[in-house]
């Protein structure tokens, strides 16, 4: 068991996905590795394009200074993306410009990931 899938249902109680039969583990993008974070998981939705990842890193600092790299790689691409940091997770959600309902979702699961209502 990885360290990330033993926080599995912590993480989608912040999210508040718990009860969502549509929500999907997938791949984290980026990488665990290519943030040096120390693990992630990733979910998504079967005919949606709103993709998150949260990430696990040693403190709130590195998760943060993960989330200012993630955000100079954002404005290079054409996804919206909707980011913040709980303690040591960082939660990385992005959706296509345009998307109205996957720009919903991802701006909805960071509100609530910051503990935002």
């Amino acid at each position: 068991m990885t360290r990330m899938t033993a926080q599995r249902g912590r993480i989608l109680a912040l999210l508040r996905l718990t009860d969502d039969p549509d929500v999907k583990e997938t791949d984290a993008v980026p990488t665990a590795e290519d943030l040096d974070a120390v693990a992630a998981i990733a979910f998504d939705w079967d005919g949606e394009q709103a993709h998150i990842s949260v990430y696990e890193f040693d403190d709130y600092a590195d998760a943060a200074e993960a989330q200012e790299r993630l955000q100079g790689y954002a404005a290079q691409t054409d996804l919206a993306v909707a980011t913040t940091v709980n303690g040591d997770l960082l939660l990385w959600a992005t959706a296509p410009n345009g998307d109205e309902g996957a720009l919903r979702r991802i701006d909805g699961l960071a509100s609530v990931f910051a503990g935002r209502e």
